[in-house]
């Protein structure tokens, strides 16, 4: 059997045809290109985001958890803020120690804000969740989100995110490591010693009792009546309170302080109280009080005909509110469905507006129990006094008493106060003692890095791009002559 020469269109197809081994001798003949023009654009991609680094700006960053708060608040129940770390007085202690001129220039370069390196495995989680949940309804995408808002807020608000611009601040970085670490410690410190986070509010805010009083004359009389109110108002707040209620000073505790102001008050201060207002011809001072509380039980009872009127009206209104929807409950009985569904959003915002009337009612109803028993200490403190009062004496209402009860008297209101200022020093130890810090240190100061994780990936594709380019110029470049 003779071979065939291929016919001239056999002929044409076999020289189209793509010889592999071919285009495998043209990729290695051009292998060095192929090698050699992704790295040039890897570098290039390198140096590019090396330079975007070199102008932005030189950040450390610090990450503290909070460990002495409860609810966002300090352990005196003041609401705590994050910007709290940047006060005007830590700022001005942060200057003190480190060479910045400007004190405005921390609040520019230092930024302090909610954040916990937990946050972003958090986060990292959530996303994970709403790839894997890609195609689902938009109700099921609201409920995770839902179900990881919360995780993720509560993550974050463990702790504090400190980022410092040691560059903008003049600092070299080792001293903005420093101011770093300086920062919360300082912030400790003047919220402590300066704003007394650490003791109650009440007790805080109570003035101290201190200096002697001359309780022979009507003015040392109400003198000591105003301490005593502040007293028994501290007496009061430590017995309230479970850290403060067996400490001891002397060997009184709050509850036994409690029991002697309420027998120094019975025996001694009460005769000389109402001694001091007695005399024949009272002083100008004694009668200018009596004109006072008089004064306050007239106020107290225009405020108190006002609380009632607007109780009467809000009554009136309620049951006016429950005669209407009664009735209408009645004539929609029979009507149809969609009445019977307009009159259920009107009985809705009917109870919105009830459940408020009631709040504001019981408000009232407080309110009007607070003049009440105000006005009724106001009488009783007249009713002590006794008579109008309305002479010119010398002030000395207390002749009826012995000199030595008047000294007994004082001696005994010294020894309470003492043993009261004793226990509120006492109390803001405890309180020191018992959260000695408000924070802890979750990691150390950390600078930025010069490639993060999504550089390396600018860093691929400039590889993938460049071999792509290599491949394509390896095939096109024309071959060499013969």
């Amino acid at each position: 059997m003779s071979d065939t020469l291929p016919s001239p269109i056999e002929k044409n197809l076999y020289d189209d045809e793509i010889s592999i081994s071919e285009l495998l001798m043209k990729l290695w003949a051009k292998r060095g290109l192929i090698v050699f023009l992704p790295l040039v654009l890897a570098g290039l991609t390198v140096a590019g985001l090396l330079l975007t680094k070199a102008n932005s700006p030189e950040r450390l960053s610090y990450y503290i958890e909070l460990s002495g708060l409860k609810d966002n608040a300090y352990p005196n129940g003041t609401a705590f803020s994050p910007q709290d770390l940047l006060n005007p007085q830590v700022v001005a202690e942060l200057s003190n120690r480190f060479p910045i001129s400007d004190e405005a220039v921390i609040g520019k370069s230092v930024q302090v804000a909610y954040g916990s390196p937990l946050s972003e495995g958090v986060l990292t989680e959530y996303r994970a969740a709403l790839s894997a949940n890609s195609k689902a309804s938009p109700e099921e995408i609201a409920l995770i989100n839902e179900r990881y808002q919360q995780r993720i807020n509560d993550a974050a608000q463990r702790g504090i995110r400190i980022e410092i611009d040691y560059a903008g601040l003049g600092l070299s970085k080792s001293q903005g490591s420093e101011l770093a670490y300086a920062l919360p410690q300082v912030w400790n410190e003047v919220f402590s010693r300066q704003f007394r986070i650490f003791l109650d509010t009440g007790i805080a805010g109570l003035p101290r009792i201190e200096g002697n009083i001359n309780l022979a004359t009507t003015l040392g009389a109400l003198e000591a009546e105003l301490q005593l109110t502040s007293l028994i108002e501290g007496i009061d707040i430590l017995k309230a309170d479970a850290r403060f209620r067996s400490l001891q000073a002397e060997g009184v505790s709050p509850g036994d302080l409690g029991h002697k102001v309420a027998d120094f008050q019975r025996l001694y201060f009460n005769p000389i109280y109402a001694g001091a207002f007695e005399s024949e011809k009272e002083s100008g001072l004694s009668a200018i009080y009596r004109r006072d509380l008089l004064l306050e039980i007239l106020e107290i009872e225009a405020s108190l005909a006002e609380l009632n009127d607007r109780i009467t009206a809000i009554t009136e209104l309620q049951r006016t509110n429950t005669s209407s929807n009664t009735g209408r409950s009645e004539i929609n009985g029979g009507s149809s469905q969609v009445q019977i569904e307009g009159d259920a959003l009107n009985q809705l915002v009917t109870l919105s507006r009830t459940a408020s009337l009631a709040e504001y009612l019981q408000s009232s109803f407080d309110k009007r129990a607070e003049l009440i028993e105000r006005k009724a200490g106001i009488n009783t403190r007249l009713q002590k006094m006794g008579g109008d009062g309305d002479g010119d004496g010398d002030g000395d209402g207390n002749r009826l008493l012995s000199d030595d009860f008047i000294a007994t008297a004082a001696e005994k209101f010294v020894g309470i106060k003492q043993v009261y200022g004793a226990l509120l020093v006492k109390a803001q130890e405890t309180a020191r003692a018992e959260v000695p810090s408000l924070y802890q240190v979750s990691t150390q100061v950390q600078g930025d890095k010069l490639l993060q994780r999504r550089d390396f990936l600018f860093i691929a594709l400039a590889l993938a791009l460049g071999g792509m380019l290599a491949v394509i110029a390896a095939l096109l470049w024309p071959r060499a002559s013969a």
